[in-house]
């Protein structure tokens, strides 16, 4: 399939690219002293590619976790375990909030990010983030532990959509809507989320 082959050859440039920069670094003698990311743009493979986000729900566009949860990689050895999971979300937002704090470099007060090594090293075994908000046209989604509140309008229907309600812990390809049976909390996550929303600007597109 031209498509697959496409994509193969794309992952393999992106390997061998990756490479370069990783070897390049152990070259110089600077791996130690150098703190690399890697992670993927958000949604996931698509369906022209014919792979697969199983076992996530959907895709790119939606705000189930096949469309927001991504590979996130960190590599600064001699700081960073290598070889360790962390299962708490963390964002992409914390790059600069983490690069910014280890480079001892003079950080906005309003950066919504946190450092990460503290977590990744074990210091601090809280979460991260409590709390994560998404909003882009009638779609909206919240992560309040691990509950999700998810709400799937189009921009003609905001507000109109009904909310769900997932638990991640034990549902991670949403497929279990909690909102019936679990009212309370999901009027509890659209209240953090109205507030949250009450704090943004308004949508620039």
């Amino acid at each position: 399939d031209v498509q697959r082959r496409i994509f193969a050859a794309m992952l393999a440039n992106l390997d061998d690219s990756v490479g370069d920069i990783i070897n390049k670094l152990e070259e110089e003698g600077l791996d130690n002293e150098t703190l690399v990311f890697f992670l993927s743009d958000n949604g996931g493979p698509t369906k022209e590619l014919t792979s697969s986000n199983a076992p996530l729900r959907a895709g790119k566009g939606a705000m189930y976790e096949g469309g927001l949860r991504v590979p996130f990689m960190v590599q600064w050895k001699g700081t960073i375990p290598k070889g360790k999971v962390y299962d708490h979300p963390v964002t992409s937002l914390d790059i600069y909030a983490t690069a910014a704090a280890n480079a001892n470099a003079q950080a906005p007060n309003n950066i919504e990010g946190v450092d990460l090594v503290p977590y990744l090293t074990g210091k601090n075994t809280d979460r991260p983030h409590q709390t994560l908000f998404w909003r882009q046209g009638g779609k909206s989604g919240l992560r309040h532990g691990d509950l999700k509140l998810v709400r799937m309008g189009n921009r003609r229907s905001v507000g109109n959509a009904k909310w769900e309600l997932y638990d991640l812990s034990n549902d991670i390809s949403e497929e279990r809507d909690l909102a019936r049976t679990r009212p309370e909390r999901l009027a509890e996550l659209v209240a953090i989320w109205e507030k949250m929303n009450g704090e943004m600007q308004k949508p620039q597109f």
